[in-house]
């Protein structure tokens, strides 16, 4: 006994653990006083790991024939004495400096034979010197990752968890990059290790880190994608699988948040800076209750998809950053190395269908070239093949406006004659023409005039789904390619001129993105004040009352050649329209000229200013109207007046970015610039969205509702979910369920009943409609209804002793 502590061999079981508790406590109070207890502790230590090293093992593997040889009273008593040490190594760093290092050779050199409790003791006493920085990550990391590769489960996440959290704390405020190269460095080794086992783990562990976000750098993702060209099958299996759940992690991520976000909305008043103030007042205080109800409930659609819209632009440019298929160092190399592998790919069609999913996303993400995978993917392109929606969907991601249409056209020919005929069924009509759809917004010079046609016939089916997808396809040319669709099909003031980009074709920009709007303000705000002056103008000539007279009907107001002018520009009929209209203004002539050649008529006329420069002004600019674009005769029926609008708009339009570019002398917009075009464009996507959801007057801020297409470069990037494919066709139910759910319905609905019987349960007094029936009329209405009645029956008087012998015919 040394004060008061058991030092023998023989003091085993809970005395002991309870005197080394008591030592432990006694020694971090008194560090000092308590050295020479210590020094006997671990001169114990010693011995007791010489017995336990020369006891016997029946094999190496660390089976439980090799565990039931030990002793387990021994290795119970080396525990405890490690957990001991571990505790008092920061406290006596000079006499067990040598303690930690003497404990990881421990692990190193026989963890595989050791029993499973006592490893797990020794693998908690080396967290326990890890955390008070006694060990390096580096010394460490190679134990723990030998450690892994045991059968013990519970051991295996013990080293799984304390790895990433440690690797996590050391990058929680910023990267260390002394610290993460060398662990980056034995982790890649292990990775391409021979041993399926070890490149497991580790590619588990860099998986890890990746998915929160630890390291995200071009090390690591390259790492992982290389472990698609492994020579197990297994560990290109687990690699695949993590690129691909990536991005199905990210969109599981967004439809949550647009959950949350739904509930949120419901629980809580939402933003409305972005929109009118007359939108948000007229559903709130305008019309009946039923209306404001429907007003109310489209205003929260379109908060809803404004708030759909920024999330999925920051969550996109987070995803981009993130992803390991964004950092591959040789994109091209990596996707023609995957396919090599592909072709010669001997495993089951789920493997396959994994690799073909990963180049397809590979050759969107990155815009290649890899031009024989789609003939690759022509040979599956067949109703009956199994899991068909996911190998469409591949061949979608495939798609970008880089890829040359011919490379191309044989897999549509196939997607169309498989899918979309007579013979068909619906769902498979429907994911075809899905199909298509998603091609032909990516590459749309694929589509000729004769397909294009017969698809767009399938929009009077009978089947719902069916009739939706081919009305898809005909939104997307509508807007890319209206030329291309028949007459009937291209919808009210389409555009002929549009076209879709040639192939190579690129597009440079010459100015900032959103800085016309700032223009726009300028001349929506000029035009807003003129449109006052005007008012103001028009309300004093007519007090003025100036007659002018017109001969033959060439000569009028102002105000009647602007709204011509107007008119003329703002136009959305085609060019037999335009026809007729004028046919139709000659005969007004006409019979103005036969009525007498002259009218009266009222107009604004400037202080000073005579009749013939008033008409000379307008008709120098109606002339100049119609000069552009190459039309120098009046009347002139070789181009509608739809195309004078565009080539008018388009000219604006070039006028306003020589301006933006001019602006201020030096082209230079400030901050506050800026800040104002975020603003501006905010607004601009809420009246879309106002106008997509019924919410704005018919005029020039309604629009049809089209389907949105984004820019080719960022269709690409986007993972195409294979349930968007599939056609939403809903069966019938069963009476039991249709009930059930209206029964559901009506549970927060008021109780049915009439009206008056409710305002009859009412308490609380009188309403104020009520009361203004019950209110006293002033004196002058009295007296005025007094008048009223006296009159009527002075009438009905002289008419009562009259024989009424009906009204004559002529009269």
């Amino acid at each position: 006994m040394v004060g008061g502590i058991t030092v023998a061999s023989g003091g085993r079981g809970a005395e002991r653990i309870g005197d080394l508790l008591s030592l432990q406590g006694r020694a971090k109070r008194d560090p000092e006083g308590y050295e020479g207890e210590l020094l006997l502790q671990l001169r114990h230590f010693d011995a007791c790991l010489g017995i336990f090293l020369l006891q016997p093992t029946t094999s190496s593997s660390g089976n439980a024939a090799s565990a039931a040889a030990a002793d387990p009273g021994a290795s119970k008593e080396l525990a405890d004495m490690v957990m001991f040490l571990a505790h008092m190594t920061p406290l006596y760093p000079q006499h067990l400096g040598k303690f930690p290092q003497q404990l990881l050779q421990l692990l190193a050199s026989h963890g595989a034979t050791l029993q499973p409790a006592l490893c797990r003791q020794l693998t908690q006493a080396v967290i326990l010197l890890r955390n008070r920085k006694m060990i390096s990550l580096v010394d460490a990391l190679p134990v723990l990752m030998a450690l892994q590769c045991r059968g013990d489960r519970v051991l295996r996440r013990l080293c799984f968890l304390h790895i990433v959290q440690d690797i996590r704390r050391m990058n929680l405020k910023n990267r260390n990059e002394p610290s993460n190269k060398p662990l980056q460095t034995i982790l890649y080794n292990l990775l391409q290790d021979e041993n399926d086992v070890k490149a497991k783990r580790a590619l588990v562990v860099l998986a890890e880190l990746n998915r929160r976000k630890v390291w995200v750098d071009e090390r690591t993702a390259n790492a992982i994608c290389n472990a698609c060209f492994h020579k197990v099958p297994r560990i290109m299996i687990a690699a695949l699988r993590f690129l691909l759940g990536y991005d199905q992690a990210a969109d599981d991520e967004i439809e949550e948040a647009s959950s949350s976000d739904d509930e949120a909305d419901m629980s809580k008043p939402t933003s409305t800076s972005a929109l009118s103030r007359e939108a948000v007042y007229k559903a709130y205080h305008k019309g009946t209750t039923s209306s404001r109800r429907k007003k109310q409930a489209k205003l929260q659609r379109v908060m809803r998809s404004l708030q759909k819209q920024q999330r999925s632009k920051s969550q996109a440019l987070d995803r981009q950053s993130h992803a390991p298929l964004y950092h591959v160092h040789d994109p091209q190399t990596f996707a023609e190395k995957l396919f090599a592998r592909l072709q010669g790919c001997t495993e089951r069609f789920e493997v396959k269908l994994m690799m073909m999913m990963a180049i397809s996303r590979a050759v969107g993400i990155h815009r290649l070239t890899l031009l024989n995978f789609y003939p690759y993917l022509q040979r599956y392109i067949q109703p009956h093949q199994r899991d068909v929606t996911q190998l469409l969907a591949a061949a979608v991601q495939a798609c970008h406006d880089l890829v040359p249409p011919d490379a191309v056209e044989s897999m549509i020919r196939q997607l169309v004659n498989q899918f979309v005929h007579d013979r068909a069924r619906p769902e498979v009509m429907a994911v075809g023409l899905n199909t298509v759809r998603e091609i032909c917004m990516r590459i749309p010079l694929i589509m000729t005039k004769e397909l294009l046609t017969d698809l767009a016939l399938y929009k009077k089916s009978r089947e719902k789904a069916v009739s939706a997808a081919a009305r898809s396809i005909i939104a997307v040319y509508r807007q890319v390619w209206p030329a291309l669709l028949e007459k009937k099909d291209r919808g009210r003031g389409a555009d002929l001129t549009a076209h879709p980009k040639a192939y190579g074709e690129a597009v440079v920009s010459t100015g900032i993105p959103g800085a016309e709007l700032l223009l726009e303000e300028d001349v929506d705000s000029e035009e807003e004040g003129s449109d006052k002056e005007d008012e103001e103008g028009e309300e004093d000539n007519d007090e003025e009352g100036v007659d002018i007279l017109s001969e033959d009907g060439e000569v009028g107001s102002d105000a009647d050649l602007i709204d011509s002018d107007e008119d003329l520009e703002g136009s959305q009929d085609n060019s037999d329209n335009s026809d007729g209209d004028e046919e139709s203004d000659d005969e007004e002539i006409e019979e103005m000229q036969d009525n007498g050649g002259l009218q009266k008529r009222k107009f604004e006329r400037e202080d000073g200013e005579d009749l013939e420069g008033d008409m000379t002004e307008v008709s120098r600019k109606k002339q100049k109207i119609e000069t552009v674009g190459g039309v120098t005769e009046a009347g002139s029926t070789e181009q509608s007046l739809r195309i004078l609008k565009k080539i008018v708009a388009a000219k604006a339009e070039y006028k306003l970015e020589s301006e933006i570019l001019s602006r201020d002398g030096d082209g230079i917009l400030s901050n506050e610039d800026f800040e104002r075009i975020r603003e501006l464009q905010a607004k601009k996507a809420a009246r879309s969205a106002m106008a997509e959801h019924g919410m704005t007057k018919a005029g020039k801020n309604r629009r049809e509702v089209t389907i949105k297409l984004g820019r080719n470069e960022n269709l690409g990037e986007k993972r195409v979910n294979p349930a968007h494919l599939e056609a939403r066709i809903h069966k019938r139910r069963e009476k039991e369920e249709r009930v059930a759910s209206a029964r559901a319905g009506r549970e927060d609905r008021p109780q049915f009943g009439a009206r008056t019987a409710t305002k009859q349960k009412k308490t609380g007094g009188t309403s104020n409609r009520q009361k203004e029936k019950s209110k006293g009329m002033p004196l002058a209405a009295k007296r005025a209804i007094v008048a009223r009645t006296k009159q009527q029956r002075r009438i009905k008087g002289k008419s009562a002793n009259k024989q009424f012998r009906g009204k004559k015919a002529w009269k």
